[in-house]
């Protein structure tokens, strides 16, 4: 088709061109068409013309359209015959057109042909030198004309062959690149660290499949709703949102197998070893930060077992070393006995002694291990670390939480699981508060007794669902039908660590008026205010 298109196209133009100077013949030389061989050559355009148009050009040998230029060659050299007709620069048409698509001996070939058309059809006044000039310069400007066009039509072909090819080759590279990423990303999927590459604004670039799992995140980097949080240490204090590991990385921060521990939305803890590496960057608008993180809770877990099982034998092996050494000292009390055995029982009793030393030793480092005594925690500190790790998921879902109340409200317990119990209320708080509603959080003291208060404008509860509210796997009715993320088991662990630190829980909430959760622990002798 496109053959058949490029055919009609130099034929259209080169017709509508001999159509405009045949308009000018008529309008100031209209005796000029009494001329048989213009009329011939008029004739030979028209019927060449009609004849482009219809004939099946995609069956038709290339050698056959030749004869299109030539024809059109011969219709300018027949017009050229009449006294006065000076059209010879027509001829560049089918030169242009036979150079741009025939090889150069056509070329020439179709260059002669014009000569000869200029020779037997020109008219021939005045001197045999003028004509012979008019001749040359016709021919000479043909053949620099029709050279040229090749050449530069040669070179075109060139061109975009080169550029076709290049773009082959682009494209073959971009399609093995892709299938090199992919590969590299399934790859990175597959490992057991989580990865995550980090921008200086903080924004996550990639990530693999163990970062989102282990931190709660959907494949673009968005925080899902989550009680993950980072703690210094196992139920240590929680990481303020600039000391997190992602914060800290997005500040170029360098780490080297940082320990820390994770509380993940599972109820678990993980044990994990942060490190960081720099990327290379084009500037430092660019830079970039690999953040490594190795799960190594089974080592740690591991560990702990190894030091259960120390503590157990020693255990076991206290009461056999009691026994020989008791033997051992009756033994000793006898005066019936060779000197060689009292030596041999005084090595007994050495080896012994420092065998239950040894035991001793063992069993006093693993209860102080095991020991974890209520200390002084400031609830406000709980709650506003918190609040802070669920402020950004209420922004995005045009939430306003607000934290007020008593600046200062010490209690004694345990910083880990009091922060739990956060974690759970405000989870609930947020996950079922429409848009643009609110969630407030105060601290109080009344008759010695610290008073924590969780309000939010969501769609409440019935009363019988308010009753079950702590029973295990108990999801609303409405949450259940709205998809909305959940176990049931949130509100029934939070009540357990509230009444482990003799404190008290409630729960008001009625449909359409949202939900008023109230917790009361005893204060301690440090003033709550």
């Amino acid at each position: 088709m496109s053959r058949t298109l490029s055919i009609w196209r130099w034929q259209l133009i080169f017709t509508g061109s001999m159509l405009a100077v045949v308009v000018v013949i008529a309008a100031f030389s209209p005796h000029t068409f009494g001329n048989p061989l213009v009329a011939l050559g008029l004739v030979v355009l028209v019927a060449t013309t009609l004849a482009t148009l219809m004939v099946p050009w995609p069956r038709i040998p290339q050698s056959i359209v030749v004869a299109v230029p030539l024809l059109d060659a011969l219709a300018v050299g027949l017009a050229t015959s009449a006294p006065g007709m000076r059209i010879e620069l027509l001829w560049v048409f089918p030169v242009a057109w036979l150079a741009s698509y025939f090889a150069l001996p056509w070329v020439f070939a179709g260059i002669g042909f014009i000569s000869a058309c200029l020779l037997l059809f020109t008219s021939r006044s005045g001197e045999p030198a003028d004509v012979l000039v008019r001749v040359l310069i016709v021919v000479l400007t043909l053949s620099f004309l029709g050279t040229t066009i090749r050449i530069g039509a040669q070179r075109s072909r060139a061109a975009r062959r080169l550029l076709q090819r290049q773009s082959e080759q682009a494209e073959r590279a971009a399609d093995r690149a892709q299938t090199q990423e992919q590969r590299v990303t399934q790859v990175i999927d597959a490992l057991d660290v989580a990865l995550v590459v980090v921008n200086a604004d903080g924004r996550i670039l990639k990530m693999n499949d163990a970062y989102r799992t282990l931190y709660g995140r959907d494949r673009f980097g968005a925080a899902l709703p989550s009680t993950a949080v980072e703690y210094d240490e196992r139920r240590g204090a929680p990481l303020s949102p600039e000391r997190t590991t992602l914060s800290l990385a997005a500040r170029a921060e360098e780490l080297r197998s940082e320990r820390i521990w994770l509380f993940d939305q599972e109820g678990r803890w993980r044990a994990l070893q942060a490190s960081t590496q720099r990327l290379a960057d084009a500037t430092a608008r660019d830079r970039s930060t690999l953040l490594i993180i190795d799960d190594v809770t089974a080592l740690i877990e591991a560990a702990e077992e190894r030091r259960t099982l120390t503590a157990i034998v020693s255990h076991e092996l206290r009461n056999p070393l009691m026994a020989i050494l008791g033997h051992v000292d009756l033994l000793r009390e006898r005066h019936d006995l060779p000197g060689s055995v009292v030596a041999q029982l005084e090595v007994i009793s050495n080896a012994s002694e420092r065998m239950q030393r040894l035991v001793e030793s063992t069993q006093d480092e693993a209860r102080r291990a095991s020991e974890s005594l209520p200390e002084p925690v400031d609830l406000r500190q709980v709650v506003d670390a918190s609040a802070a790790s669920y402020s950004a998921i209420a922004r995005s879902n045009r939430q306003e939480l607000v934290v007020e109340g008593l600046d200062r409200l010490v209690v004694r317990g345990d910083a880990f699981r009091l922060r739990q119990v956060l974690d759970n209320l405000l989870s609930n708080a947020v996950k079922y508060t429409p848009g643009g509603g609110g969630i407030r959080v105060s601290l109080g003291a009344d008759d010695g007794g610290a008073v924590l208060t969780i309000a939010d404008t969501g769609d409440g509860m019935t009363a019988d669902e308010v009753a079950r509210v702590f029973d295990p796997y108990f999801r609303t009715a409405r949450a259940v039908v709205g998809g909305a993320p959940g176990t049931g088991l949130g509100m029934g662990i939070a009540r357990d660590i509230v009444s482990d630190h003799d404190g008290s829980i409630e729960v008001g909430s009625a449909p359409g008026a949202g939900t008023r959760v109230t917790v009361r622990f005893p204060l301690t002798e440090e003033d709550g205010s």
